[in-house]
């Protein structure tokens, strides 16, 4: 098997880039110059001096914004270059809080009083997103060095390009954003919680089903054995006796553990636009993800060594915490013909979540068993089993009778390949 990976124990290196600045004269510093001006044309035109006065005040109000935005964001443009926001912890369950750390350079704090002048404020913004287009977007005041706290409500792996530091106006007429560099791998991790319901998972793993199974202690005592009676499992039967005297006995040790046995959960996140939006695509992953975690958590508790899989992606596995940070990377996209399952050794049972699909379009998963299908054609224990989830629970009763549907159609051809068991399970 695949080396496990240890996601948050490695050093997450910067993502190089100059430091750009962009002046943004916002919809209402534009909407404001037009009443300027407007005030002044036609107070002039009409003699009408309350018109004239009214946009004097406007234009007092916008230069005032303008040059005092413009210059604090020169006054912080070295401190800008110095900046950077950490997320912490990396690791997180969805629906919990991370916290953004504002630094600068090797301090973990600002250098400094961070100055803002009447009307005119500073912030830092943390900018997050996920590759199938879930974001995150959190302001706060780097000045205030009270802990800044964001929610993160769902699950992803979060990466971005860069954060911003920024100079604004209260009215909202100008904003100057420094882009501060942000690291190049994933910044926040948000794993699944696992499905209230485990499912009922039937793929071989060696020599034992993921259901635990309980065997006997081998003894050579004749006192621990009985006679052989029709029933009885042929594995019990002590074939050293019945050399010497040719009857048949079986064991009766105490139970055993079953053997150690491996399993990868593979997660095919591809979905069918026709079936799927992509709102629901990325709710469909999550499904995915969540029951693959209690699978996962319950087979690991059993005594198998678990990993974890997705399509375009490494195998991951470890202990509890680390099969659930191994399943905020999948993320949601359309059928291809470029991203694959990973490739899995022979020695192992094979679990594969997938969303239903209504075409009999080329995909990840049909690559994945028609490459498996040689190497595991001989091996009757290695069965492959496939899972088409649904969401039984969708909002509309046709969107769901569409997709139970697909899901039967979908079981019933994959179940026609040998070597391969595909059921369909509404959570």
């Amino acid at each position: 098997m695949e080396s496990k990976t240890n996601e948050s124990s490695r050093t997450v290196p910067l993502r190089v880039t100059a430091l750009r600045a962009a002046f943004i004269p916002r919809p209402m510093g534009i909407f404001i110059l037009l009443i300027i001006i407007f005030a002044f044309t036609a107070g002039a035109l009409r003699q009408e001096w309350a018109l004239v006065l009214a946009g004097a005040v406007f234009l007092a109000l916008w230069v005032y914004c303008l040059i005092l935005t413009l210059l604090l964001a020169l006054i912080h443009n070295r401190r800008a270059r110095r900046a950077f926001i950490r997320v912490s912890p990396r690791e997180i369950a969805a629906g919990s809080v991370a916290e953004a750390l504002y630094s600068e350079g090797e301090t973990a704090a600002p250098k400094g009083k961070i100055i803002q002048l009447p009307g005119i404020l500073v912030r830092c913004r943390l900018l997050l997103a996920t590759k199938d287009g879930r974001r995150i977007r959190y302001d706060f005041n780097p000045a205030v060095s009270a802990p800044h706290f964001c929610t993160v409500e769902k699950r992803g792996a979060y990466f971005s390009a860069y954060d911003e530091f920024a100079v604004f106006d209260i009215l909202g007429f100008f904003r100057f954003a420094f882009r501060l560099s942000a690291e190049s791998d994933a910044r926040l991790l948000a794993s699944p919680r696992a499905a209230d319901e485990t499912p009922t998972v039937n793929a071989r793993a060696g020599e034992s089903m993921l259901k635990p199974e309980f065997s006997l202690q081998r003894t050579d005592n004749f006192i621990d054995h009985r006679p052989y009676v029709p029933g009885d499992d042929p594995r019990r039967i002590n074939w050293k006796l019945f050399s010497h005297g040719g009857g048949l006995f079986v064991r009766e040790g105490e139970h055993e553990p079953p053997p150690q046995s491996n399993l990868i959960i593979l997660i095919d996140t591809e979905y069918d636009p026709l079936l799927y939006n992509k709102s629901q695509a990325r709710r469909g992953i999550d499904m995915l993800c969540e029951t693959a975690l209690a699978a996962a958590l319950a087979c690991a508790e059993s005594g198998m060594e678990v990993l974890t899989g997705y399509s375009g992606g490494a195998m991951r596995g470890g202990n509890t915490a680390e099969l659930a940070a191994s399943l905020a990377w999948p993320a949601a996209s359309p059928l291809s013909a470029s991203v694959n399952l990973p490739a899995v050794p022979d020695n192992c049972g094979i679990l594969i979540l997938a969303l239903p699909r209504s075409g009999a379009e080329s995909s990840s998963l049909d690559r994945f068993l028609n490459s498996t299908a040689h190497r595991r054609a001989g091996n009757n224990a290695q069965t492959i089993e496939i899972l088409f989830l649904y969401d039984s629970a969708a909002g509309k009763a046709a969107t769901r009778s569409e997709e139970i549907a697909a899901a039967e159609v979908c079981a019933a051809l994959y179940n026609q390949r040998p070597g391969v068991r595909a059921r369909l399970l509404g959570v």
